[in-house]
């Protein structure tokens, strides 16, 4: 996996919404805020458009932003204002062998996670599983969130990532276990099993991460991976923030029961709770790098390479 250039104060941001819109007043506020903090923004077309309520402009317009960002090359980075829905209306719509050659650090989560493996995939250069404009800056940029995206751009030979001390993350299986990071979103994942954007899991270690999705769904999503042997083939699994995974059949027994009896006994080292997805603050994760898992010490220790592209 290839690392992009790192983002410096002074460069050039490129603003997206490959997903569902933002409000013209929101978008004015995403801009300050990323020149509050001292970058250069050029925003997208998608950026100002609604489509069909959900769309943020029509799947031209917004699969025509990300060629155009990658192909420009006074942009350095790429960041999606929000999720929401959409993405993956345009996976098919992108100029990967543009993509390749020009590899810039993409920020998202949530619906873009398809967008993350398949520049993975796809084009062989890692991503950012990271703060998006409106959905985590605008309003409460933490002090937590910050650094850890941060920490992730200043990475140098190698980066480790960790929870708020107040937030401790729990051991289902303690071990080590290192491999590429694959994954994101549960349910975009699940939703884009048997096509060409879903990595090869051989290996690899496992992050998921949801939001309000019943305890019930969950466990059909991830017994989707058990049938398909995907358990077998990784060699960690890290469970982020399942933000308001309710249980509408017996509310006291919760996601974190759910996660404690189904993968206690894995035969790899599996962790749940860490600082990342729908959850304030989050944490940043480099998708495609290097890592090494300790889930007894709840950390992951990121490796990432000399040269950058």
């Amino acid at each position: 996996m290839r690392f992009p250039r790192p983002l410096k104060k002074g460069g050039c941001i490129g603003l997206i919404c490959p997903s569902s819109p933002v409000q013209p007043e929101r978008m004015e506020r995403c801009v300050e805020c990323l020149e509050r903090l001292g970058y250069r923004v050029k925003a997208g077309k998608s950026c100002f458009m609604t489509w069909r309520g959900y769309l943020a402009g029509p799947d031209e317009v917004r699969a025509g932003d990300i060629n155009a960002m990658f192909a420009n090359l006074e942009v350095d980075a790429i960041f999606c204002v929000r999720g929401g829905n959409g993405a993956c209306r345009i996976m098919g719509m992108l100029d990967y062998d543009m993509i390749r050659r020009n590899p810039k650090l993409f920020v998202g989560y949530s619906d873009i996670t398809g967008l993350l493996m398949a520049f993975n995939r796809l084009c062989g250069f890692v991503t950012c599983h990271g703060p998006m404009v409106s959905s985590n800056m605008v309003d409460d940029y933490d002090d937590y969130t910050r650094e850890s995206f941060e920490g992730l751009l200043a990475m140098d030979e190698t980066w480790e990532f960790r929870n708020p001390p107040e937030t401790p993350s729990y051991p289902l299986v303690p071990g080590i276990a290192r491999g590429e990071l694959m994954g994101g979103n549960l349910s975009v994942l699940s939703d884009l099993l048997g096509t060409l954007y879903i990595p090869d899991f051989r290996g690899k270690i496992l992050f998921l991460e949801d939001i309000n999705e019943r305890v019930a769904n969950v466990d059909r999503m991830l017994w989707q991976l058990r049938h398909l042997g995907v358990f077998e083939q990784i060699a960690g699994l890290v469970f982020g923030d399942f933000t308001n995974a309710e249980n509408n059949y017996d509310a006291s027994y919760d996601i974190g029961s759910y996660f404690r009896d189904e993968f206690c006994r894995m035969k790899i080292p599996v962790l749940y709770g860490l600082r990342a997805g729908h959850c304030f603050p989050t944490g940043s994760l480099p998708m495609g790098a290097e890592c090494e898992l300790d889930a007894g010490r709840g950390t992951l220790r990121f490796f990432c390479a000399v040269n950058f592209y």
